[in-house]
């Protein structure tokens, strides 16, 4: 039987992290700059790549993921902020479209996306709602840094705010491989980040540390919301993990275009 092979991109050690700890065996090694795992979920041969935060850092890691391994599917998963409050914290949201967003507001048409096939996002739905958590259908809002959400983009189908998936997108067109985004609620109207985000970041998306513990120490009364915070991002992690699990794990397509 012909292996498939799948690329995974998640940007923060805490996203990749969450699908290690159900995944065993693996074997871990470097490509390049990137921390690189391989495994195999049935007749799939599957690598997680660490990409980092941001636009471009991802679409680099897809170029090194795609010469390495020459998939036939990428996958973009993680965290992700809500920009509507229909979605709660740990929610999974299959994007069927991603988009830039700019200080100037969304730029460019909605780029298409892969879709869960049926059996998939029936599998998927079962595993999250044993938790509590609901699977839809969205769009997937890409954008530099802390920028907020225009208008515009809260009129898109259940709109989520992400750092990486159109720039991973980029490259997937390049190539010709279809994309799969599935990205758990870490944030949002229900439970918004308790600090300036934009200022936090530098214009290359790396966190300012010293303005993190700046604002924590003249602030402390934010300490409780920043735990829960990191509560929130686990559940999240840990939710997106789940649902790409279970999607992976299924004998039939994973993806319907």
């Amino acid at each position: 039987m012909r292996i498939e092979t799948i690329g995974i991109i998640a940007a923060m050690p805490q996203e990749s992290n969450a699908l290690l700890r159900l995944i065993e065996p693996r074997d871990r090694s470097n490509l390049g700059p990137y921390r690189c795992y391989r495994f195999r979920l049935s007749d799939r041969a599957c690598w997680l790549l660490t990409s980092g935060m941001g636009l471009q850092r991802a679409a680099q890691a897809t170029r090194t993921l795609m010469d390495a391994a020459s998939p036939q599917l990428l996958i973009s998963v993680g965290i992700a902020g809500a920009i509507n409050t229909d979605l709660k914290i740990g929610d999974v949201v299959n994007s069927t479209h991603t988009c830039f967003l700019d200080k100037g507001g969304l730029t460019g048409p909605l780029q298409p996306l892969a879709r869960l096939s049926q059996s998939a996002w029936q599998t998927a739905q079962q595993v999250l709602k044993l938790g509590g958590a609901t699977l839809y259908a969205g769009t997937a809002v890409s954008t530099h840094g802390g920028q907020l959400a225009q208008p515009q983009a809260a009129q898109l189908t259940n709109p989520i705010l992400e750092m990486e998936t159109t720039g991973i997108a980029g490259v997937a067109a390049e190539k010709g491989i279809p994309l799969l985004s599935l990205r758990a609620i870490s944030d949002g109207p229900r439970a918004p980040i308790p600090f300036d985000l934009d200022r936090m970041m530098d214009e290359q998306d790396n966190l300012r540390i010293g303005e993190i513990l700046k604002t924590i120490l003249g602030h402390p009364h934010t300490l409780p919301q920043l735990v829960q915070m990191g509560r929130n991002s686990r559940k999240a992690a840990d939710n997106a993990a789940l649902a790409l699990m279970a999607a992976l794990k299924q004998p039939g397509p994973v993806i319907t275009l």
